[in-house]
């Protein structure tokens, strides 16, 4: 996962750390040429705290935190990435502006989604939905149209599959699922109570469980057994869950093309089946 990307969706720590996130997130080029004295002098905390939060990114050290960021920054600049997003809407803006802006808004989200993937996580997911008798979806508000639209895929591979529109009506479903089902909890702030109480029954019935969320500092990823995480590039322009969307049917779809190549042939099979069914109507 991209130390960039963590470093910006870490929102909640402690005052001096954050002081060290912020400095590095602005001075990334400079800080690849500097002491971790330096740093701490610069962002006004110590060489302790700047240790302390490179731990906290799961990196050896000072010194492997330089040699992420001279990597990640060669990448950011080839794809034309920036870590944070300044796109605007405005009131006069063509139909050009608007296309071009959210052509652009779509395509970094992805990307950046993609930087954030732990493929490990990804393939270890789709081992345990295909192994599942029943998959469950769970989703509220933008995020419930999305858990319908990857139901609808894994049903036409043969897999059974149960996504209710209503929260109220997930929560009974989550209450009767079992070790036997698996849960993809889709929640883009990871911090929605009614899905948070959702993901809290699943746990006690040791439902094994997946979150597709946007932040790598949320309530739910601390429930389920494994996370997914996209892009928050939407966090300075969130109109209708455009940008969140995106990235998550990508990742969605990243999963299900994964769970089809664990079993290729009858995967391939039942979609042929259903593609038939259609094409009836």
């Amino acid at each position: 996962m991209s130390v960039l990307l963590k470093l910006r969706e870490y929102r909640a720590l402690p005052n001096s750390e954050n002081e060290v996130r912020n400095y590095i997130l602005k001075n990334s080029k400079k800080v690849i040429s500097m002491s971790v004295q330096e740093v701490a002098k610069n962002s006004y905390t110590s060489p302790a705290t700047v240790i302390r939060l490179c731990r906290r990114l799961d990196l050896k050290g000072y010194g492997q935190l330089k040699i992420e960021l001279a990597s990640e920054l060669k990448a950011f600049e080839n794809m034309n990435l920036n870590l944070i997003d300044h796109t605007t809407f405005k009131k006069n803006d063509s139909i050009a502006d608007i296309v071009n802006k959210i052509t652009d808004m779509s395509i970094k989200s992805i990307e950046e989604t993609n930087l954030l993937l732990d493929q490990e996580v990804l393939l270890s997911v789709a081992k345990k939905i295909m192994k599942a008798d029943i998959i469950d979806l769970y989703g509220a508000g933008a995020s419930n149209n999305v858990a319908f639209d990857a139901g609808y895929k894994f049903m036409r591979i043969g897999k059974n599959v149960a996504c209710l529109h209503l929260v109220d009506r997930q929560r009974i479903q989550a209450i009767n699922s079992d070790a036997n089902h698996f849960a993809i909890i889709i929640s883009y702030s990871g911090e929605t109570p009614e899905i948070i109480e959702i993901a809290n029954i699943l746990s006690k019935n040791n439902v094994p469980s997946v979150s597709i969320t946007s932040s790598i500092q949320n309530r739910l990823m601390n429930i389920v057994d494994d996370n997914l995480f996209v892009s928050s590039r939407e966090s300075t322009f969130r109109n209708g869950a455009i940008i969140s969307r995106t990235s998550t049917l990508y990742m969605l779809d990243l999963l299900y093309v994964t769970c089809i190549s664990l079993d290729y042939d009858v995967s391939l099979k039942a979609l042929e089946k259903t593609l038939t069914i259609q094409n009836t109507k």
